[in-house]
Order: C-alpha cells, then structure tokens, then sequence
C-alpha cells in the first residue's frame, strides 16, 4: 500500500513538473501590442513607448505600439473594444475618450463603463495654458494675455483635440476670465504644439509634459497650469486656482484599460509589470522627463476613479453647454 502511495505522489509529482514549463511559458504571451489614439511624438506616444519598453520581458516577449489615430481617439478606443480579451491588445489613453466623449458624443461606438477594464496609471500630468511667438513677448502672464484676448477677439483662440480635457480647461477658463476664445480643434497635442511653436494659432491647452520642454528652452511661456498646487516641474508659475479661476482644476492620468471580460489575473500582472516599469530609474527618469507624476494604483483603486471621474465630467461638459457634431 504504501509503495502504491509512494507511486502515486511520485507520478504526480512528475506530471506537474512536465506541464510547469508550459504553464509559466503561457504567462507570458508572445506580444502585445499598445494602441495609441493619437499620432507619434505626443505625450501619450512619448510614455506609450516608455511603458513599452518596461514590458518586454516581463509580460510579453514582444511589445509594440500601434498608432492608431482619427476622430480625437475614438478610433483606438473602439478597435480595442472589438480586440481579443486576452491581454494582448491594450489602449493607452487620455482621460478625455472615455470619460468626457460619453457626456457630447450621441453615437459612441464603446461604452467606457462596460466594454474597458481599467489596467492601471502611466502617470498623471496637469494641464497648462501657454502661449507662443504669435502674441507678443511682453505678454507673460494670465492677466496680461486676457487683456491680450480682449484687444484681439478675432485672433484669440486656442489649440486643443475637440472633447477633451485641453478644450474644457480651455473653455473652463474663458467663461470665468469673461473672454471671447475660440476652440481650435486639432488630432493631438503633438500637430497643436508645433502650430503653436510656428505662431499659426496664439495660444494651447495642453499636459505640462507637451509643452515642458519647448518652454524650459523659451520657444513658448507657460503662463498657469491646472493643478490643485503648483507643478514641481513649474514652481514659478501660478495655478488657475491661484488667480482666481476655481472650477479650472484639470489633473487627469494617461491610463492603460483591456477589454472587458480579460481575466483578473492577466490585469493583475500588467498593473504589477507596469508599476515595476514606471516605478525603474528608467521609468522614473522618463516622467521627470516630461513633467509627470508617478501614480501606481491598483486595478480596484482604478476602477473606482473613472467611475467619479466619469460623473465629474458630465457636471463639467453640462457646465459649458458643449454639444459634439456626430
């Protein structure tokens, strides 16, 4: 009987050391790929591709970033929708597709609170007003630009992708300053970056990490950011709640989801993948980079700020009276 058992125990032991290999071998998957709404050169390509790179190895053996842009992200949210639930398709995103566009767009292909689980947080980055070479140099603060704005209502207008955080924070600050400022609505931060730079429109919405570094080299002033206090990365310039404008408070995270129906224990890995990756000396280095903050929060932690978030939205856009052209 009890050679029996000792064969028993042996020949299990055997079967579970056979298939160990291949169970690990499944945990991690041969690529995933991380679709971007938006063109390559923006803040959210920039730290699609930093999180990329911390992935590799770790949750799959290959990891690429697939632009995919076109109706201000819409398009990546609802190829993601329709992907495999299987962890190897993933959107990285604003806030704004999933949170705001529900709350403007009557026609939505995807239903941000039942087709995406939240994965977890690349960083958080406020929001900041700048302006460029079209205004004139002597115009350096927010006073000064509203005077600016109010001298110039047929010029004074402002980038940002239609829908988004940058166009509310942008109309958020015109109703309370009083002023005429026109939305210009571009595909992504990086094409309305560069048309600030070239003087084409006067003025941009955008994460402090867009415009951090064209600023740092004096090409364009970043006159307020949107935090509840200062950016670390811009002590020397004021809050819109500092001068006055308390409902301009913008200071979303740039977030990866999965599909819905992927399993717990595959968004389990990817959130802990990504802390580790965002939390390296690369990753670390890479937000400083760009004026982020780190934030790793879990899966449940997530999930519960896009619900909030989402309600905070709809109050914002019901605010402002905002109605999308499907």
């Amino acid at each position: 009987m009890h050679a029996r058992r000792r064969f028993l125990v042996a020949s299990a032991a055997a079967f579970a050391s056979a298939f160990a290999p291949r169970v690990f071998s499944q945990e991690v998957l041969k690529q995933a790929t991380i679709v971007v709404g938006y063109p390559p050169g923006g803040g959210t390509d920039i730290l699609a591709r930093l999180i990329a790179d911390g992935l590799r190895g770790s949750y799959a053996s290959a990891v690429v970033v697939e632009n995919r842009p076109g109706a201000g992200g819409r398009i990546a949210a609802e190829y993601v929708k329709n992907a495999k639930n299987d962890g190897s398709a993933l959107l990285f995103t604003p806030a704004f597709p999933l949170l705001i566009y529900p709350h403007v767009y009557r026609n939505l292909p995807y239903d941000t609170l039942r087709d995406f689980l939240p994965v977890g947080l690349g960083g958080r980055s406020m929001l900041c007003l700048s302006i460029g070479p079209a205004i004139p140099a002597e115009v350096a603060s927010v006073a000064q630009f509203i005077e600016w704005a109010k001298a110039n209502p047929t010029r004074a207008v402002f980038g940002a992708p239609s829908g988004s955080s940058q166009h509310f924070a942008g109309a958020m600050f015109a109703r309370g300053a009083g002023i005429r400022l026109e939305h210009v609505p571009y595909k992504g931060g990086a094409p309305a970056i560069q048309d600030l730079l070239g003087g084409h429109i006067p003025a941009n919405v955008s994460p402090v990490s867009e415009a951090l570094p064209h600023h740092q080299a004096g090409k364009i002033r970043i006159i307020a950011t949107t935090g509840a206090g200062r950016s670390r990365f811009l002590p020397e310039v004021p809050t819109m709640t500092e001068l006055g404008y308390k409902d301009v408070i913008f200071q979303d995270g740039i977030g990866m989801f999965a599909p819905a129906g992927t399993p717990a224990g595959v968004v389990a890995r990817l959130n802990a993948a990504m802390a580790s990756a965002m939390k390296s000396e690369q990753g670390l280095s890479g937000l400083a980079k760009m004026g982020m903050e780190l934030d790793n929060i879990s899966p449940e932690t997530y999930t519960a700020s896009v619900k909030v978030d989402f309600e905070r939205y709809r109050q914002i856009v019901q605010a402002t009276g905002f109605k999308a052209d499907d």
